[in-house]
């Protein structure tokens, strides 16, 4: 072992060597040795960041704040003080339901007031396994514009503003908005705005998209 020396960490080395190669190396600014000095290398470490603090353990991307948030589809939302229409990172929020307009872009529907579910209209249309959509207390506008109760972005038949489907007292109505492809229920086309009144069971069609209309009633 005449041709070696021993470092400070136990490490044996070439002795023609002025530093050991087997102990982490920083600049001129960190320490070259581990434990010499005390220091901060008796702690885990995880190398390839661009931090000088990466010797601890952090959790990234919370900027310091302490409340849940839950990001919708898309880019999370940025802190700017001079905008207010950027949300607020210190309080909770959940996003909207997403969906795409016919050119694949992403759009959010308005969110919907808390009202009782009284109906559904079911396709197989849309999907062959089946996709339902809720009818609630009230009115229920359908279209293809995001803004709808029922937003039916697939079908290019249907119109921004297709129809109208009003719960009220335990019946239930439908109505053409004078559309350019027209709304039938069991096969007899409606008349542009005037309401006709649907059961379950009824075969609702808007567009080429068949739906059948059910109640828990």
């Amino acid at each position: 072992m005449k041709d070696f020396k021993r470092c400070p960490n136990g490490h044996f080395f070439k002795k023609d060597l002025s530093i050991c190669p087997h102990c982490p190396q920083g600049d001129s600014s960190e320490k070259t040795q581990l434990n010499q000095g005390g220091g901060d290398f008796d702690k885990t470490q995880v190398f390839g960041g661009a931090s000088e603090n990466s010797d601890r353990t952090e959790v990234m991307g919370t900027d310091g704040n302490d409340k849940t948030q839950v990001f919708g589809v898309g880019s999370a939302p940025t802190s700017d003080n001079n905008s207010k229409t950027n949300r607020d990172l210190d309080r909770t929020f959940i996003g909207g339901v997403t969906t795409k307009d016919e050119n694949g872009s992403s759009i959010q529907a308005q969110p919907r007031a808390a009202r009782k579910i009284s109906g559904w209209l079911v396709s197989f249309t849309i999907d062959p396994m089946g996709v339902d959509y809720r009818i609630y207390e009230g009115s229920n506008s359908i279209g293809r514009d995001p803004s709808n109760s029922i937003s039916l972005v697939s079908d290019s038949t249907i119109s921004g503003e297709h129809a109208v489907i009003l719960h009220r007292s335990g019946k239930f109505w439908i109505e053409d908005a004078m559309t350019s492809n027209g709304t039938s229920v069991n096969g007899n086309e409606l008349e542009p705005r005037k309401a006709f009144e649907i059961k379950d069971g009824d075969e609702v069609k808007l567009g080429d998209t068949v739906f059948v209309f059910k109640t828990w009633y």
